[in-house]
């Protein structure tokens, strides 16, 4: 009989406990907010435009976006930079395109950002791999709050991608 009734108390304790975390899980979502962040596109040799001065004599240039931070300010401006259509400057350009290119996570520990990507970057010309190095690093960089950004593609670093690419110019 002892035995009965203390079953049916943990039974009673752990519904109610159940109960009161998922009430809990509900208030500790975050609303999607929105803030304002930049996108570096590039700007090709001999452009007026001011900016970073970049390889090949190209420059980095910071557009101004509105997103809607669903996770991480810093995944949702990747996301946003990858997606970039061509600018309304039409001297700006998006090298951080390619096929079926996309952004599959991003994690954060202890000030560290890893960003790993899927897809392969369109690399016409040897210039085209600092574009698209600078245009992810700048964006990434302005998230103070991250003291390192390491980015990943197809389960290799950025890096070690690019340099794979340049080999073959």
């Amino acid at each position: 009989m002892v035995k009965q009734k203390f079953s049916l108390f943990l039974f009673f304790l752990s519904s109610f406990l159940l109960l009161v975390n998922c009430g809990k899980s509900e208030e500790l979502k975050e609303e999607p907010k929105e803030q304002s962040v930049q996108i570096y596109l590039t700007a090709l040799q001999g452009s007026k435009l001011n900016g970073k001065v970049i390889g090949c004599n190209d420059k980095l240039i910071g557009i101004e976006r509105k997103i809607i931070v669903e996770r991480s300010p810093i995944e949702t401006a990747i996301n946003q930079l990858i997606m970039e259509k061509p600018a309304e400057v039409e001297e700006l350009r998006n090298f951080v395109k390619g096929p079926q290119l996309m952004l599959v996570q991003v994690t954060i520990a202890a000030g560290i950002a890893d960003v790993y990507l899927t897809g392969d970057f369109d690399i016409s010309t040897v210039c085209d791999i600092s574009r698209i190095q600078e245009q992810l690093y700048e964006t990434a960089k302005q998230f103070t709050d991250l003291k390192k950004v390491n980015f990943f593609i197809n389960n290799q670093t950025l890096e070690n991608y690019l340099s794979i690419a340049k080999e073959s110019f």
